[in-house]
């Protein structure tokens, strides 16, 4: 047993009180029905009446009591779930090691104060060397997560998904996720898993619709001779955890981890519907200093410091905070927090921030600001401390007079400043949640390119880009769709609202927090989220495999005037644009759509997709055409201006082809629509669509080789061309053999897309493991079959480490012999940077045949 606990104990009891007071403090007095803590049970009638003692001033001394009316109130039903992480355990025993068996166990708990179900994916997140795979004990099937309601006495298989109903308040289920450690795995290396998909793994919050939720669905009335009727007052609960690390096998870095956030306050069209040349927007700022270190890297968080800027004409070192004004707006008005002063610049918008010159007078002519900031004073701010959050940021713009509507403002908020002590430069910009310009998920995050010089993790330098948005419709950065910091990519994204005069019933779909976002065809209906599942290590080409289910987030936005309501459902692709093609998406891959509390699920025959009956297999293969009152989702109530986040869960069927064999994924439309009460998706015209693609392994290798002479130059005929079929050197020859590894995925065309950039790419080439054998003596002559060329082994965008021995695990140099000893049996090439969609690169290296 791998002891994982986690080092605060999570108290049930302690925390149903911290939720009911949550509750009650959270707007939900308007419940006639109030909330109860401490498990009180939903539906319990509660009377109470008040008596009380009291004195006559004229009096004093003598008591008086009285008693009130009674009142009676009866508990509201109140959903709750918790997910803990509750230990890993090693089916190999020992050590943790190559092609172990893991088993990392969860329990979910009922928290709530009524009987309710929870729905569980097949579905479980890892980051390092591992996959979810493997065959649980207990008639588990292979690759398939388990559930158990009775303390772990008996084990169901999680196919699709499941969901687990009549749980009582308190009551827990418990979750196993098989996964085995991949071949290439490191001592050193960690493992975690996460099981559900909620912020920072919060607990029991209102689920915002995502791929691979954990969530309550709330038991049907009646079903239960204590099921409170209705549904609960706090609306469908979610929760998450991710594993404690399990490692494979510091200097103490400093680092100031700062993030710049940025939300559309308000936007008023000043009651002339027709005209938006007096509409105003105000944006609210804000800064946060990280106080722990969410990237993995090992970094001791810092305050955050001034670092020198051009102000009032002299240079001073100030925390920067600025915003460039976009297009077609104008400044009307700025308000700093205390303790902080607005400042502005004229600087031409393609001057950076950092360089521009900054002063603390209002312009005469606030049309004439290119961008607006705010600076600490530092009479009274001196730093900003780890943990701390400053508010208080106010800009307001309003629209030229000229502009005609559409018209879309795009802009984007960015910090300045530096590390204490080590003086690291700090930069960041808003719409996501990574702080000092991080990429990548919580756990995982790599310095933004470029700024890494000595590769330790932490950013040296500076790569700043001017924040102006030059395309507001199609920006050049990411988009931060929903307005609330939950943008995805490099760098900062965007935050972008449309100015016009509104139609009536109008709706975007696209991926998370994007909904706006731009396909290839320069249109919205084509956009697209990209996602890989998992390949195990040894997967050769042409191979068919069974692949994970993969889940996705989408975004809807009403962008019409008047709220509507949205539904949902999967398109074949060829109805989706001319170049779609309904053989691109497998017979038999089954897409789930979820919304709240509810999950719809369709299989695809290859020309349709037929609504799923409950997963029933006495019933599943009576499947009927999509029914526009029961087979699909329905979101209501949509209100204007306002974004909602839906799940898609796609499993690709057992028999599946490599992405890589045929330079594609598996497209899945998802189309939101405005149902015309005719029975399936027809001739509405209030539709758009998203399309969510799977592609079973993105980063293709390609083994060539050639044969040359002793002096380096090809030999004659087909040998010495570069292929992939058979050669026939002779000894002395040498053997050139090249690497293409290419990214086979979508590339951005458009803006807003989802891609699939291959990153932390290592090459493996060892010459004593079957089935390669190039550095193995076959015939027992004493010499290994072929020898090293020194200074042969080149690829520009990698770094290139030599191994000799057998097996091949002795770091050595660049060096030739005829022994597993005195020659390299194995080359590691760690591969620099990303390599984006459409990016080829080589790697090479040379042998001579002995």
């Amino acid at each position: 047993m791998v002891n994982r606990n986690k080092s605060v104990n999570k108290q049930r009891k302690p925390y149903q009180s911290l939720v009911a007071t949550a509750l009650l403090t959270g707007s939900l007095f308007q419940f006639i029905a109030p909330v109860l803590a401490d498990g009180t049970a939903a539906g319990q009638s509660i009377s109470n009446t008040a008596t009380a003692t009291y004195e006559d001033p004229n009096n004093p001394g003598t008591p008086i009591n009285t008693t009130s009316n009674t009142v009676t109130v009866t508990v509201a039903e109140v959903a709750g779930i918790t997910v803990e992480s509750t230990g890993v355990v090693d089916s190999n025993g020992g050590n943790v090691e190559v092609n172990d068996s893991l088993i990392f166990n969860y329990t979910i708990t009922n928290v709530g104060n009524d009987p309710t179900g929870f729905r569980i994916p097949n579905l479980a997140t890892t980051t390092g060397p591992a996959t979810v795979s493997g065959t649980l004990p207990n008639g588990g099937t292979p690759n398939n997560l388990q559930y158990s309601i009775d303390n772990g006495v008996t084990w169901t298989n999680i196919t699709a998904d499941v969901v687990v109903p009549n749980i009582p308040v308190g009551g827990q289920v418990l979750v196993r996720v098989p996964v085995t450690v991949q071949p290439g795995a490191q001592n050193g290396d960690t493992i975690t898993v996460r099981l559900g998909n909620t912020p920072a793994n919060a607990q029991n919050v209102l689920r915002n619709p995502d791929g691979g939720d954990v969530y309550t669905v709330d038991n049907a009335d009646g079903s239960l001779i204590n099921e409170v009727a209705g549904a609960p007052v706090n609306g469908t609960r979610e929760a998450s955890d991710t594993s404690t690390d399990v490692r494979i096998g510091g200097v103490v870095q400093s680092y100031s981890l700062a993030t710049v956030l940025k939300t559309r306050t308000a936007y008023n069209n000043n009651n002339t519907a027709n005209s938006i040349t007096d509409d105003t927007l105000t944006y609210g700022l804000s800064l946060r200093v990280e106080g722990n270190d969410p990237t993995g890297r090992g970094i001791t968080p810092a305050a955050l410091e001034g670092r020198n800027i051009n102000l009032d004409g002299s240079t001073v070192p100030r925390i920067l905070v600025s915003d460039a004004i976009p297009t077609g707006t104008d400044l009307v008005s700025v308000t700093p927090p205390a303790g902080w002063i607005a400042v502005y610049t004229t600087s031409p918008i393609g001057t950076n921030a950092n360089d521009a010159a900054w002063t603390t007078t209002v312009p005469t002519n606030l049309a004439t600001v290119t961008r607006v900031g705010f600076v600490n004073n530092p009479a009274t701010v001196t730093s900003v401390a780890p943990n701390q959050t400053v508010t208080g940021f106010f800009i307001q713009l309003t629209v030229e007079s000229g502009a005609t509507s559409p018209l879309i403002v795009a802009n984007i908020a960015q910090l300045f400043g530096q590390t204490p002590g080590n003086t690291f430069p700090v930069y960041d910009e808003s719409g996501d949640q990574n702080p000092s310009n991080f990429g990548g998920q919580v756990g995982n995050m790599t310095p933004f390119p470029g700024t890494d010089i000595n590769n330790d993790g932490i950013p040296e330098t500076l790569v700043v880009d001017d924040g102006f948005i030059n395309n507001p419709g199609t920006p050049e950065t990411g988009v931060d769709g929903n307005n609330d910091n939950t943008g995805v990519g490099d760098g900062g994204e965007a935050n972008i609202f449309t100015v016009e005069v509104a139609v009536a019933s109008a709706i975007l779909n696209g991926p998370i927090n994007a909904p706006n976002a731009i396909g290839p065809s320069g249109g919205t209906n084509d956009d697209f989220t990209n996602k890989s599942s998992l390949v195990p290590a040894g997967t050769v080409p042409g191979t068919r495999l069974n692949p994970q289910p993969v889940g996705f987030t989408n975004t809807i936005r009403n962008s019409g005037a008047n709220a509507s309501n949205y539904s949902l459902v999967p398109i074949p692709p060829a109805s989706n644009t001319p170049a779609g093609n309904n053989a691109d998406l497998p017979t038999g891959t089954l897409v789930t759509i979820t919304y709240g509390s509810e999950s719809r699920s369709y299989v695809w025959n290859g020309t349709n997709f037929l609504f799923d009956i409950d997963r029933d297999p006495a019933t599943a293969g009576d499947q009927s055409a999509i029914d526009a009152i029961t087979e699909y989702i329905t979101i209501p109530n949509v209100a204007a201006g306002t974004n909602i986040n839906y799940g898609v869960e796609i499993d690709l069927p057992a028999n599946t082809q490599l992405s890589t064999d045929i330079d594609r994924g598996f497209p899945v439309p998802i189309t939101a629509f405005v149902d015309d009460a005719t029975a399936g998706l027809g001739a509405e015209t209030v539709r758009n669509t998203t399309i969510d693609r799977v592609y079973t392994g993105f980063l293709k290798l390609r083994k060539l080789s050639r044969i040359l002479d002793q002096n380096g130059q090809p030999v004659a005929g087909a040998d010495g061309q570069l292929s992939d079929t058979p050669k026939s050197p002779v000894p002395g020859n040498i053997i050139e053999y090249q690497i293409q590894y290419s990214n086979i995925s979508e590339p951005q065309s458009g803006n807003g897309n989802i891609i699939l950039n291959a990153s932390n790419v290592v090459i493996n080439e060892n010459g004593v493991t079957l089935p390669n054998n190039w550095a193995l003596d076959q015939d027992n002559n004493g010499q290994i079959d072929t020898s090293n060329i020194i200074g042969s082994a080149t690829d520009p965008n990698g770094n290139i480490q030599f191994f000799n021995g057998n097996p091949a695990t002795n770091s050595g140099s660049d060096q030739t012999g005829t022994t597993v000893t005195t020659d390299v049996t194995r080359y590691v090439n760690s591969v620099t940077g990303q390599v984006a969609p459409g990016q080829q690169r080589t790697f090479s290296f040379r042998r001579k045949v002995n």
